[in-house]
């Protein structure tokens, strides 16, 4: 499926909270994210922050004004779907919160019920949260960061759920479809206070088109093209057609393995592509979805600008029409040289204007 998307190659760069916590003096516990207070303080200092690194660009906000924003946006936080279906939650002052495994059995999960957004602290916060903001502004923005099926299977009953694809796919089945039929109820619920769902799992979703429902796929990198089809693929096509527009968060380093199951979610119109995927063979099999090619947080903290500069036209050079492509770097943490960050900028600058 095609899209167009509102921005000409858009950017966006995410730091991991290491990088804030020492250059913006933000603590990342519980309060962070759901004291209304910190949440709009934290955020506009945040805008304020990326101003002084990269302003020059365009990037920030050199006056930022206070905005009810009820997600953290400016980082890579995807724990409240595991929180909801009972996984502890564990917070740093410089690190993203970390989703305990529940070690659940199959069994366990097949037979849970489907867990109430009402019954949960962190959810039931988050809509506290939501109640003050629009007490003071009248409105709300943001969203969670989200994932499913075998991301949240994987904190729920770890690596047996590979084994439960031979040993019980019917559970597994079940399984998923419940999870499925319980996302789309969180989301709406999140939609219908802010507009938006997938924000939080990649800010470039507003500059493309911010009623996108980004799906995590972050650990289907872990399996094969054939596991993916008989396992997740039916379900995402069904959650496909609920959640338009739809897309799919794949930041993995081999998309390419799975692009040709990928293709057949024929309702996708977004794709982020994780560093390291063969972005041409991708791109044949999924011609006209929007492509957010993806460099490493790991490599730009210890190679060259000039390295930066070529990895990048690589990726945009492999990935056909660049009315259809988005650039981000996510999770670069204390370390990272601003000239790296600042020639990804510089790049895409060059490719707006001139083609390269």
């Amino acid at each position: 499926m095609k899209i167009e998307s509102r921005t000409f190659l858009p950017v966006e760069i995410v730091f991991h909270p290491n990088w804030w916590h020492k250059r913006a003096g933000i603590s990342f516990d519980r309060s962070y994210f759901f004291d209304p207070s910190r949440r709009v303080n934290d955020e506009m200092k945040m805008r304020r922050v990326l101003w002084e690194h990269f302003g020059r660009f365009g990037y920030g906000e050199e006056h930022p004004k206070p905005e009810p924003v009820i997600g953290p946006v400016h980082l890579a936080a995807g724990f409240m779907i595991s929180s909801l279906w009972g996984c502890g939650i564990r917070y740093y002052e410089n690190n993203s919160p970390v989703v305990e495994a529940r070690n659940m059995t199959l069994a366990e999960l097949d037979s849970m019920k489907a867990p109430d957004p009402a019954d949960n602290p962190d959810f039931r916060d988050l809509f506290a949260l939501i109640r003050a903001l629009k007490e003071r502004f009248g409105y709300v923005s943001g969203d969670i960061g989200w994932g499913n099926l075998q991301n949240l299977a994987l904190d729920l009953v770890g690596q047996n759920i590979f084994l439960a694809y031979y040993d019980d796919p019917a559970a597994v089945h079940r399984v998923y479809d419940k999870m499925n039929r319980n996302v789309v109820e969180i989301l709406s619920a999140i939609r219908k206070e802010t507009g938006t769902t997938s924000i939080s799992v990649n800010r470039t979703v507003e500059k493309v088109e911010p009623a996108i429902n980004l799906q995590s796929n972050c650990s289907v990198q872990m399996i094969s093209n054939a596991t993916y089809e008989e396992f997740l693929l039916p379900h995402e096509i069904e959650l496909s057609k609920v959640l338009q527009p739809y897309g799919i968060h794949h930041c993995g380093d081999n998309m390419h393995n799975v692009a040709e199951g990928y293709s057949k979610v024929k309702e996708a119109c977004f794709f982020d592509v994780g560093w390291g995927a063969d972005i041409a063979r991708c791109r044949r099999l999924i011609p006209d979805a929007f492509f957010n090619v993806r460099l490493s947080p790991v490599k730009i903290r210890t190679c060259t600008a000039g390295e930066v500069e070529r990895d990048l036209v690589n990726l945009l050079e492999s990935a056909g029409d660049l009315s259809k492509v988005g650039i981000c770097c996510i999770n670069m943490d204390d370390g990272t040289p601003d000239e790296n960050v600042a020639k990804i900028f510089e790049v895409a600058e060059r490719y707006r204007g001139f083609g390269g």
